[in-house]
């Protein structure tokens, strides 16, 4: 029996000290037993071959160790929840802050492209974003090795107030949330940007569409205000699910409304002379009414979820 005594004592190697002698015993008992049975069953073979076999099938020291003593995790199981939410929420409003800084960028340097917009934007996102993951999953670690404690929130909260979630899509996805923020913040800024910073563009609008496109910025933000709801809430109510089928239903409207302005631009610049400025136009009415297809979709999305929910 030494290579029991030798799987043991591996085993062991892995165990802490104030456990070992306890699951050594146990684990010795149990493997006799399982030898014992294995010798019943085929009484031809020796007991090294029943051995052999028993720890075969048991798996390596390391393996047998882990199911007496589980190793601890970096972060507790029980914080996993409250770690991705704030992981979460921390990473978006990164990557919102990052998208304003190269915005602004990029309208204020007339020879900066759109390719280094993103790279501004992507490099300057990995960066933060890899410091704020090693700030909270530091933070995390240090709260998982103190003792485990009720927090006031599981102590106070009311099973009254919980939600009637009777459909998988009432649950409102981080990342749809600030999707939308992102969007609303870009397009304040690209619409406001000309009026308060220095910027050069190639392509001038008319002034009936830069002043439909500033009359229509009170719609993005509403669309602002309704996702910070969104991340507040984080579930389709009746009420949340009204608002937004009328915010969209108005930025169909808008949208639509920038597609018949004529003229756009107010002028086609020599950089673009390979284009006729019916041609501009008309490609500028054609990109906005696709884009209206995108909100006109979540106007007839909502109106079928608000029938659910009223069901």
């Amino acid at each position: 029996m030494d290579l029991l005594e030798r799987y043991l004592a591996a085993v062991q190697q892995e165990l802490p000290a104030d456990k070992q002698q306890d699951v050594t015993r146990e684990l010795k008992a149990n493997i006799l037993d399982q030898v014992d049975a294995l010798r019943e069953q085929t009484p031809e073979q020796s007991d090294e071959e029943h051995l052999l076999q028993v720890l075969q099938e048991l798996g390596p020291p390391k393996q047998m160790a882990y199911q007496f003593h589980p190793p601890q995790p970096l972060i507790r199981a029980d914080l996993i929840p409250l770690f991705r939410f704030t992981l979460f929420m921390v990473l978006g409003i990164i990557f919102l802050i990052n998208l304003v800084q190269s915005t602004l960028l990029w309208l204020g340097h007339e020879q900066m492209g759109l390719l280094l917009l993103l790279k501004h934007m992507g490099s300057g996102f990995i960066g933060d974003a890899t410091l704020a993951f090693t700030a909270i999953t530091l933070g995390f670690w240090s709260m998982s090795l103190e003792q485990k404690t009720r927090c006031t929130a599981q102590q106070s909260w009311d099973p009254l107030q919980l939600p009637q979630l009777n459909h998988r899509w009432q649950r409102i996805s981080l990342s749809d949330v600030f999707h939308d923020l992102a969007t609303y913040l870009f397009l304040l800024i690209l619409i406001w940007y000309p009026l308060w910073g220095e910027v050069v563009m190639s392509v001038e609008l008319s002034m009936g569409s830069r002043f439909l496109l500033q009359a229509f910025s009170p719609l993005l933000l509403l669309g602002i205000a309704l996702s910070l709801w969104q991340l507040k809430q984080r579930y389709w109510t009746e009420a949340l699910l009204k608002c937004n089928l009328v915010l969209n239903a108005l930025l169909v409207t808008a949208i639509l409304i920038l597609a018949w302005t004529s003229p756009f631009f107010s002028s086609v610049p020599e950089q673009l002379s390979w284009i006729t400025a019916e041609q501009l136009e008309r490609s500028m009415t054609i990109s906005l009414l696709i884009i209206a297809l995108f909100p006109g979709w979540e106007v007839i999305r909502d109106w079928q979820r608000l029938q659910k929910v009223r069901a």
